[in-house]
């Protein structure tokens, strides 16, 4: 079995930028959606009305604001290690 290598600095610095971007942008587009009311089920998916109206009224509601904050927090938790990542390697360089 293959040692693991650790990533590339700058290939680890661009998945976890863009892992922040995806997931801010997603959380916050989740929740103004739930919170405004503008959540909508593609048509597919209305061959089952009782679960779309379930999925439409408050508890909906109520699930997708929790996902979109679900969302924004573990995009916070990104950008907190993508920066902590950033320090560690350019504080670690001056120092030599």
């Amino acid at each position: 079995m293959p040692a693991h290598r650790p990533r590339p600095f700058s290939r680890d610095i661009f998945f976890r930028a863009l892992r922040f971007f995806y997931l801010l942008w997603g959380g916050m587009l989740l929740s103004t959606l739930a919170i405004y009311g503008r959540l909508r089920l593609p048509s597919l998916f209305w061959e089952w009305p009782e679960v779309c109206r379930g999925l439409m009224g408050p508890w909906g509601r109520a699930l997708a604001l929790g996902l979109g904050l679900v969302m924004c927090l573990a995009a916070l938790l990104e950008i907190w290690e993508l920066v902590d990542r950033l320090l560690v390697r350019f504080m670690g360089e001056s120092e030599h």
